[in-house]
């Protein structure tokens, strides 16, 4: 009788310790889970209720109920070649930074990865720009392609060469973007320079004993070794810069940059939004948000799917 007495308290205490633990992880999880409540799916579902009504103005009781007739038109604009093809181009040149990025990533993280004199030194600058705001950064960068006062076009114009326009001119414009763009690899080189450390020497080392070349070593045993932290870099920095804003907006002049160069598509829905709300409104905007936040959806379970092809886990 005494031992059933005891194993019932025992029980009892166990159950007690269960709940406190239950009690304080709910308490520490809470604060997380009522902030993307209030701030992630309550807006999520207002701007989805929102992209089926008609509002330019901030008085909600002015909305008018619409239908899917702001989907309708966000797919007229673009069959009809209208300011949000133009940002979907603009975007999808943008996107091109990520490969170049990671490419100059995967040569920079290598070079570190080795035992050579003052890579301490180079970690610090390569990842420098990574804690410096991104508008400081870019206003520094607006400074140095400046077209008439420019670093760049000042030090031209000393040696009797001519200026570039690269605030003023589309193609020079983009080129300056992705420039200001492949600064900012001070993450990705880390990680990889992490990815290199890890890969396996005494494969390597076999490798090389039966005869490998080191180009050989690199792309059969060293890169397969870099595909899973390449493809985490791809997946994150392609979502960032399928959203980007910031660096085109501040280095361009009237904010759309030369011929448009610099608009995009969350810049355009911006637009749509607070600029333009008497002939597009809240409702055209969140139903391009909305469409674009599909494309992306679209865009990240493709770049999984095609994951399984080169992406080697073993």
């Amino acid at each position: 009788m005494n031992q059933l007495v005891f194993k019932e308290e025992a029980a009892k205490r166990k159950r007690r310790k269960q709940i406190k633990r239950e009690i304080a992880a709910t308490t520490l999880v809470l604060p997380v889970v009522l902030g993307f409540a209030f701030f992630g799916i309550f807006p999520m579902i207002v701007s989805f209720v929102v992209s089926l009504m008609d509002l330019r103005s901030y008085n909600v009781s002015l909305a008018t109920w619409t239908g899917i007739s702001n989907y309708i038109g966000i797919f007229k604009e673009i069959a009809n070649g209208g300011w949000v093809q133009t940002s979907l181009k603009n975007t999808l040149i943008y996107c091109l930074r990520v490969p170049i990025n990671l490419t100059v990533a995967v040569v920079l993280a290598n070079i570190i990865s080795k035992k050579l004199r003052g890579n301490k030194f180079m970690r610090v600058i390569l990842f420098l720009p990574q804690v410096v705001s991104g508008v400081a950064i870019t206003l520094m960068w607006k400074w140095v392609f400046e077209d008439n006062f420019g670093m760049i076009n000042t030090t031209l114009s000393s040696i009797g060469l001519d200026k570039i326009p690269w605030l003023t001119e589309k193609h020079w414009f983009m080129v300056a973007v992705f420039i200001i763009s492949l600064w900012q690899t001070g993450t990705n080189v880390l990680i990889l320079e992490s990815a290199f450390l890890n890969v396996d020497k005494s494969l390597q080392e076999a490798a090389r004993i039966d005869g490998a070349t080191e180009k050989q070593v690199f792309w059969h045993i060293t890169f397969p070794a870099l595909t899973p932290s390449i493809f985490y870099l791809l997946t994150m920095w392609l979502i960032a810069a399928l959203q980007e804003q910031t660096v085109m907006q501040i280095i361009a002049a009237n904010g759309t940059g030369p011929n448009d160069s610099a608009l995009t598509v969350t810049y355009y829905i911006y637009m749509m939004a607070f600029m333009y709300p008497a002939s597009h409104g809240f409702g055209r905007a969140c139903a391009l948000s909305w469409v674009y936040a599909l494309i992306i959806m679209v865009v990240t379970r493709l770049n999984f799917w095609f994951s399984k092809y080169w992406v080697k886990y073993d």
